[in-house]
């Protein structure tokens, strides 16, 4: 959650709300986070200042944008995130191959070593 919040973030400034909706858009609808788990990751990232509320335009409405903090986190979860798919693909390669499905496990393989 921490890594596409502050992915989103980093396209524009959002509200809780409309994280929940790029969430659930950028997912294709899969991914249904409710407003406790948003509001939750929004205190998260605002108490690590990974986020910065924006001063209110009138209105009630809180919206945050990625700090320079958030930034580098972001980039670092990019990297463990790259890496432990490269780790499952390999699994996932290895069980087609004990499944006598060589094909798939070659076509995993390449993509686990992909740049």
């Amino acid at each position: 959650m921490k890594l596409v919040s502050l992915q989103l973030f980093s396209g524009s400034s959002l509200s809780g709300a409309e994280l929940q909706a790029e969430i659930r858009k950028a997912s294709g609808g899969v991914w249904r986070p409710g407003p406790g788990s948003i509001y939750f990751i929004l205190e998260e990232l605002r108490k690590g200042e990974y986020v910065v509320e924006l001063p209110k335009r009138g209105g009630t409405v809180r919206r945050y944008v990625i700090s320079n903090k958030g930034k580098a986190e972001l980039a670092r979860l990019r990297g463990e995130v790259d890496e432990e798919v490269r780790r499952q693909l390999r699994l996932l390669a290895y069980c087609c191959e004990s499944a006598s499905n060589p094909a798939l496990a070659e076509s995993l393989r390449r993509l686990s070593d992909s740049r």
